[in-house]
């Protein structure tokens, strides 16, 4: 006697569910590598940008030294110190060590071409990390100039006003 086949609700929900839990499976996995294609993208932007702040930033400290070393000269000899004082020299000096710092930062800076396509976040986070000390250090030395070029200005309203202030 042939009785046809019967199905309970039990077995009915077993299906769905195990066909809910590949679908779940699949599109949860599609979404995954999608996030992290998003990532990815995202930290390539963030890198690019923060490449091409640190590039601009690293070319420019040059010409900010030029001018540093410009003021401090006008400074030094209208306060009757010349090019050949003890703290000029030694001014001089670091600001030569400074502009072999920056040949050296600009040296670490990756190529400007470069899109990173491909790269697997974390090597996108180390990169960004490197690239965010490189900027510390430029920033560093912006500052160190700036206040120099602040206290060159200082010293210069001292002079105008006739009255004379230890240089440092």
């Amino acid at each position: 006697m042939f009785r046809p086949p019967t199905f309970d609700i039990g077995t009915v929900t077993g299906i769905i569910g195990a066909i809910t839990g590949v679908a779940g499976f699949v599109l949860g996995s599609i979404s995954f590598q999608r996030s992290q294609q998003i990532k990815a993208l995202d930290l390539r932007l963030e890198l690019r940008r923060k490449l091409s702040d640190v590039r601009v930033e690293v070319e420019a400290l040059p010409i900010l030294f030029d001018e540093a070393r410009a003021s401090r000269s006008r400074v030094r000899a209208a306060l009757g110190r010349g090019h050949r004082s003890g703290a000029n020299v030694i001014w001089n000096v670091e600001l030569q060590n400074d502009l072999m710092t920056v040949q050296d930062l600009a040296r670490e800076l990756p190529d400007a071409t470069e899109t990173y396509q491909g790269s697997k976040p974390e090597k996108l986070e180390d990169k960004l990390v490197d690239v965010h000390a490189l900027a510390v250090k430029a920033a560093r030395l912006r500052y160190k100039y700036e206040s120099a070029l602040a206290s060159d200005d200082k010293d210069r309203d001292h002079i105008s006003a006739g009255v004379r202030s230890p240089v440092k």
